[in-house]
Protein backbone atom coordinates (compact mmCIF):
# COMPACT_ATOMS: atom_id res chain seq x y z
CA UNK A 1 0.00 0.00 0.00
CA UNK A 2 2.78 2.56 0.77
CA UNK A 3 4.39 2.01 -2.49
CA UNK A 4 1.21 2.78 -4.18
CA UNK A 5 0.85 5.62 -2.35
CA UNK A 6 4.68 6.66 -3.32
CA UNK A 7 3.41 6.21 -7.00
CA UNK A 8 0.43 8.36 -7.12
CA UNK A 9 1.96 11.35 -5.11
CA UNK A 10 5.34 10.66 -7.22
CA UNK A 11 3.60 10.64 -10.43
CA UNK A 12 1.68 13.81 -9.79
CA UNK A 13 4.82 16.03 -9.52
CA UNK A 14 8.02 16.80 -11.54
CA UNK A 15 11.35 15.11 -11.06
CA UNK A 16 12.43 18.67 -9.42
CA UNK A 17 10.35 18.82 -6.73
CA UNK A 18 10.80 14.75 -5.95
CA UNK A 19 14.58 15.85 -5.45
CA UNK A 20 13.47 19.41 -3.45
CA UNK A 21 10.58 18.35 -1.22
CA UNK A 22 11.15 15.12 0.00
CA UNK A 23 9.68 15.74 3.21
CA UNK A 24 6.79 17.59 2.24
CA UNK A 25 6.38 14.52 -0.16
CA UNK A 26 6.66 12.13 2.85
CA UNK A 27 4.07 14.25 4.58
CA UNK A 28 1.65 13.55 1.65
CA UNK A 29 2.78 9.46 1.96
CA UNK A 30 2.00 9.65 5.62
CA UNK A 31 -1.65 11.25 5.09
CA UNK A 32 -2.46 8.42 2.24
CA UNK A 33 -1.19 5.53 4.37
CA UNK A 34 -2.92 7.04 7.52
CA UNK A 35 -5.87 6.99 6.11
CA UNK A 36 -5.95 3.67 4.53
CA UNK A 37 -4.45 1.67 7.58
CA UNK A 38 -6.55 4.01 10.60
CA UNK A 39 -9.39 1.36 9.90
CA UNK A 40 -6.31 -1.13 11.14
CA UNK A 41 -5.65 0.61 14.02
CA UNK A 42 -1.74 1.04 12.99
CA UNK A 43 -0.71 4.64 13.82
CA UNK A 44 2.15 5.71 10.76
CA UNK A 45 4.55 7.74 12.86
CA UNK A 46 6.76 8.98 9.96
CA UNK A 47 7.46 8.44 6.19
CA UNK A 48 10.88 8.60 4.99
CA UNK A 49 11.99 8.69 1.10
CA UNK A 50 15.57 7.74 1.09
CA UNK A 51 15.80 6.13 -2.63
CA UNK A 52 13.19 6.02 -5.28
CA UNK A 53 13.92 4.20 -8.14
CA UNK A 54 11.73 5.02 -10.86
CA UNK A 55 11.69 3.23 -14.82
CA UNK A 56 13.60 4.45 -17.43
CA UNK A 57 11.38 5.58 -19.36
CA UNK A 58 9.64 7.66 -16.89
CA UNK A 59 13.42 8.73 -15.50
CA UNK A 60 14.16 10.04 -18.89
CA UNK A 61 10.11 11.71 -19.80
CA UNK A 62 11.01 13.56 -16.55
CA UNK A 63 14.84 13.96 -17.25
CA UNK A 64 13.43 16.28 -20.69
CA UNK A 65 11.13 17.92 -18.46
CA UNK A 66 13.86 19.47 -16.32
CA UNK A 67 15.87 20.05 -19.35
CA UNK A 68 12.54 21.99 -20.75
CA UNK A 69 12.21 23.98 -17.46
CA UNK A 70 15.55 24.42 -17.20
CA UNK A 71 16.06 25.96 -21.05
CA UNK A 72 13.21 28.19 -20.25
CA UNK A 73 14.46 29.62 -17.46
CA UNK A 74 17.91 30.46 -19.18
CA UNK A 75 15.34 32.16 -21.57
CA UNK A 76 14.04 34.43 -19.70
CA UNK A 77 16.93 35.55 -17.46
CA UNK A 78 18.51 36.24 -20.99
CA UNK A 79 15.43 38.04 -22.08
CA UNK A 80 15.61 40.11 -18.29
CA UNK A 81 19.25 41.11 -19.23
CA UNK A 82 18.52 41.73 -22.94
CA UNK A 83 14.97 44.36 -21.45
CA UNK A 84 17.87 45.98 -18.87
CA UNK A 85 20.49 46.71 -21.40
CA UNK A 86 17.90 47.80 -23.97
CA UNK A 87 17.00 50.46 -21.25
CA UNK A 88 20.39 51.56 -19.96
CA UNK A 89 21.46 52.07 -23.66
CA UNK A 90 18.47 54.09 -23.88
CA UNK A 91 18.80 56.46 -20.96
CA UNK A 92 22.74 56.81 -22.44
CA UNK A 93 21.37 57.67 -25.66
CA UNK A 94 19.22 60.05 -23.74
CA UNK A 95 22.18 61.82 -21.99
CA UNK A 96 24.42 61.30 -25.30
CA UNK A 97 21.61 63.81 -27.10
CA UNK A 98 21.92 66.33 -24.67
CA UNK A 99 25.59 67.06 -25.59
CA UNK A 100 27.09 67.25 -29.11
CA UNK A 101 30.54 66.77 -27.49
CA UNK A 102 29.32 63.45 -25.67
CA UNK A 103 29.17 61.55 -29.16
CA UNK A 104 32.91 62.90 -29.81
CA UNK A 105 34.46 61.98 -26.42
CA UNK A 106 32.65 58.28 -26.54
CA UNK A 107 33.86 57.92 -29.96
CA UNK A 108 37.57 58.81 -29.10
CA UNK A 109 37.10 56.27 -25.89
CA UNK A 110 36.04 54.05 -28.51
CA UNK A 111 39.07 54.37 -30.57
CA UNK A 112 41.68 54.20 -27.95
CA UNK A 113 39.83 50.75 -26.69
CA UNK A 114 40.23 49.53 -29.85
CA UNK A 115 43.83 51.00 -30.13
CA UNK A 116 45.03 49.40 -27.45
CA UNK A 117 45.01 45.75 -29.54
CA UNK A 118 48.15 46.26 -31.40
CA UNK A 119 46.83 43.97 -34.19
CA UNK A 120 43.91 45.95 -35.52
CA UNK A 121 42.92 48.54 -38.30
CA UNK A 122 41.30 51.03 -37.18
CA UNK A 123 38.64 52.95 -40.03
CA UNK A 124 38.16 56.06 -38.38
CA UNK A 125 34.60 57.54 -38.92
CA UNK A 126 35.02 61.21 -40.49
CA UNK A 127 31.92 63.25 -41.10
CA UNK A 128 31.22 64.39 -44.92
CA UNK A 129 30.02 67.92 -43.13
CA UNK A 130 33.63 68.96 -42.25
CA UNK A 131 35.09 68.42 -45.80
CA UNK A 132 35.08 71.39 -48.32
CA UNK A 133 32.35 71.60 -50.67
CA UNK A 134 33.23 69.82 -54.21
CA UNK A 135 31.86 72.58 -56.63
CA UNK A 136 30.98 70.88 -60.17
CA UNK A 137 33.63 72.92 -62.57
CA UNK A 138 32.29 73.11 -65.99
CA UNK A 139 35.34 72.44 -68.77
CA UNK A 140 36.11 75.27 -70.41
CA UNK A 141 37.03 74.15 -73.87
CA UNK A 142 38.99 76.70 -75.96
CA UNK A 143 37.60 77.08 -78.98
CA UNK A 144 40.19 76.89 -81.97
CA UNK A 145 39.47 78.39 -85.21
CA UNK A 146 41.13 77.25 -88.60
CA UNK A 147 42.75 79.04 -91.06
CA UNK A 148 42.93 78.43 -94.32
Amino acid sequence: MSQAALRDVCGKVELDTILSKREEMGKNIKAIVEQETAQWGIEIMDVKIKDIQLPENMRRMMANQAEAERSRRARIILAEAEQQAAGKLLEAGKMIDQSPSAIKLRLYQTLSNIAAEKNSTILFPFPEEVLPRRQKRKKKTKKVKKIT
